[in-house]
């Protein structure tokens, strides 16, 4: 991995999670949900790359500071195959900033309820190139990122029939109470939830279109069968 350097990067909206109930939510407690999807590309496959995904979700304070986004992220960056440290991952946390800022400012000034957003960040990482290879793979690269984006970022849905025989229809018990990592609204006692095998607990909707987008637990990447 270290012989890696990122070639290509972006930063999209994928949703905005609007508080129910129209309550005004402080920008201070606004919430970032951040996949990072990192594609793994060769010389020999550039327009088939690998792609590994992470989720996180942190405050819309820690986007507003670079050393605390660097603290958050730096771990799933390293894990993924991304030196920290290298200038490369210096602009990516840069470009997530910024844009990460645009897309909040945006929102707010359109008069949203917001209690979060969701934001993609899709990097391309490959080995070192000379120039001339480097010009070769340039089309190619751009026509995996269009392929990327146009299967819904890499993600595969869990099937149907794993969705109803897997998920279990459960109370939230006293001591239980938590937050819904789809919709980040609270579970509270005597709710109605849907547990993963995994025995972590959401809103039976908020998993139900979760699962058709991706076949992994927002929390702990549990996987779901895919076919």
């Amino acid at each position: 991995m270290a012989s890696l350097y990122v070639r290509s990067h972006r930063v999209d909206l994928v949703d905005i999670i609007t508080q129910a109930r129209y309550r005004t939510v402080p920008p201070r407690l606004m919430e970032i949900v951040l996949t990072i999807s990192v594609g793994y590309c060769s010389n020999f496959t550039p327009t088939h790359p690998f792609f590994s995904q992470r989720t996180l979700c942190f405050r819309l304070t820690h986007l507003q500071h670079r050393g605390m986004l660097r603290q958050v992220l730096a771990p799933t960056l390293a894990e993924l195959g991304i030196n920290p440290s290298s200038t490369a991952c210096q602009r990516v946390l840069q470009e997530i900033m910024e844009r990460g800022l645009r897309f909040v400012n945006g929102t707010l000034s359109r008069g949203y309820h917001c209690k979060a957003l969701h934001l993609q960040s899709v990097i391309l990482v490959g080995p070192r190139t000379t120039n001339q290879e480097s010009l070769m793979t340039t089309a190619a690269l751009a026509i995996s990122e269009s392929e990327f984006e146009s299967n819904n970022y890499g993600m595969v849905a869990a099937t149907e029939s794993s969705v109803k025989e897997m998920l279990k229809r459960v109370k939230v018990e006293d001591g239980e109470q938590q937050d819904c990592m789809v919709c980040l609204e609270e579970l509270g006692v005597g709710f109605e939830a849907s547990r993963m095998p995994c025995s972590h607990i959401f809103h039976g909707d908020c998993i139900g279109k979760w699962l058709q987008q991706s076949h992994y637990c927002p929390i702990c990447r549990f996987e779901m069968p895919t076919h």
